[in-house]
């Protein structure tokens, strides 16, 4: 299976993922993470990369570009496909970590965790996996930054920090 990213304007980004998801072989998502908006003091969901549409496929390159080139109007607000190195596939390793961080709706929860002896500790959620890449807490907006790059930005994930353990 390849993923491939298109940048898409925000306005038009539910539009082209209905869009794909009505073609054959073709699944489109958009990762989604939970977020504290602490003026709120409520959790909300948000996606974790604005303006960027993933589709999920067997297509290879060559295909998927060609299905873009078929699609002319349906593919509007489209603004680019990502690419590196002639090819936009996401890497293996890439996939796996989207396969840790989201859950079946494409979703990034919050995982709960606590301090010891200066280094955090997850309990329950999605980082658990990915402890010893977590590289600061900032417990006032409830959010993890790790030393992993995605789409070229430090990851940052929802963390509910506790006192001890439980």
């Amino acid at each position: 299976m390849n993923y491939y990213v298109l940048f898409c304007q925000s306005l038009k980004i539910e539009k082209l993922y209905h869009t794909f998801n009505l073609k054959k072989d073709t699944e489109a998502f958009i990762p989604r993470m939970e977020r504290y908006i602490r003026s709120k003091d409520k959790i909300v969901i948000q996606n974790m990369f604005p303006g960027y549409l993933f589709i999920k496929t067997k297509m290879n390159q060559t295909e998927f570009d060609t299905l873009l080139l078929l699609m002319k109007e349906e593919r509007d607000g489209v603004i680019r496909e990502l690419k590196k190195e002639e090819v936009s596939a996401l890497t293996k390793e890439e996939i796996k970590l989207l396969d840790i961080l989201l859950n079946k709706q494409y979703l990034l929860v919050m995982s709960k965790g606590y301090k010891v002896n200066g280094r955090t500790k997850i309990i329950e959620g999605p980082l658990k996996k990915l402890e010893e890449h977590i590289v600061a807490v900032d417990k006032k907006s409830h959010e993890a930054v790790l030393n992993i790059e995605f789409l070229n930005k430090k990851l940052k994930a929802g963390i509910e920090m506790q006192n001890k353990e439980v």
